[in-house]
């Protein structure tokens, strides 16, 4: 477990990172906050979202994990969560691992008149813009897929298409549970983010940024197997057409195979037998 804390201009920032049962205890007693909304935080399966405990706003954010693995396609797997309880003068961040926008944050906040306001608004905007990078990836994947369609060369493409398209949905997933926060926190009157147009204008920029990729995604995942189909139809014609002239040859030799029947089989009423010459 690690803690750091800052005291700023108008508040005090304190911030956890790997937090234990017992840290919890005592950051109850510390922040006057219940012990069950605190340790439901260590739960990994947590969407964001917003609550309002007294005067205290409790939300969660998800961050972009950059060591996600490249088959990761879930929420749990893609990101991971930071805790935000913010009271009326002071801000308690909450996380289980390396935060980027934190640790640059700590190394600055010496240097800066710091207050709530700029603290977490900065850290949600920071938050945010983790899936930046992220979703230029998947861009260049879909541009990629979307040349070997064209091209013809549909080995793993439709593996490859589906781990796009998952991804492309769960940060949409993500995108939309962020923007319910950030509606409720703007919502509410007496919160430490009066303006949110710094954070919803990339926000809805990234939103629209990976819905027009899982669009795309799933276009060209409809025309590839559109072309396998007419592939699959093809070669069902030419097997039909080669049956078919298999068929009329056949019928030339219905003759012979019934001369072949009748005197190869009915040796009894064969004239030949019974007639020398």
């Amino acid at each position: 477990m690690k803690r750091f804390d800052h005291q700023g201009q108008d508040f005090k920032w304190t911030d956890i990172e790997a937090p234990t049962p017992e840290v919890f205890a005592q950051l109850s007693q510390e922040f006057k906050l219940p012990l069950h909304a605190l340790t439901a935080t260590l739960d990994p399966e947590h969407l964001p979202k917003c609550e309002f405990l007294g005067n205290v706003c409790f939300f969660i954010l998800r961050f972009y994990d950059k060591d996600a693995k490249a088959s990761a396609g879930s929420m749990q797997a893609l990101t991971t969560k930071i805790v935000f309880f913010v009271g009326p003068d002071w801000v308690l961040t909450i996380h289980r691992g390396h935060i980027v926008p934190i640790e640059d944050k700590k190394a600055t906040c010496q240097h800066e008149a710091l207050t709530r306001v700029h603290l977490v608004r900065s850290l949600c905007a920071q938050v945010i813009l983790s899936f930046d990078k992220p979703l230029d990836e998947l861009d260049a994947k879909t541009e990629a897929v979307e040349g070997r369609v064209f091209a013809v060369q549909r080995r793993n493409i439709l593996r490859e298409g589906y781990r796009i398209k998952r991804r492309a949905s769960t940060y949409r997933k993500v995108f939309k549970f962020t923007n319910d926060v950030l509606n409720k926190i703007h919502s509410h009157g007496d919160l430490p983010i009066e303006d949110i147009t710094n954070i919803k204008e990339p926000l809805d920029r990234l939103t629209f940024y990976a819905d027009n990729i899982f669009e795309e995604i799933t276009g060209l995942l409809n025309l590839h197997l559109s072309l396998l189909s007419q592939k699959t139809n093809e070669a069902s014609f030419k097997t039909n057409e080669i049956m078919r002239l298999l068929t009329v040859v056949s019928i030339f030799f219905l003759p012979l195979n019934f001369l072949a029947g009748v005197y190869g089989m009915n040796f009894e009423n064969m004239p030949e037998l019974k007639t020398p010459h």
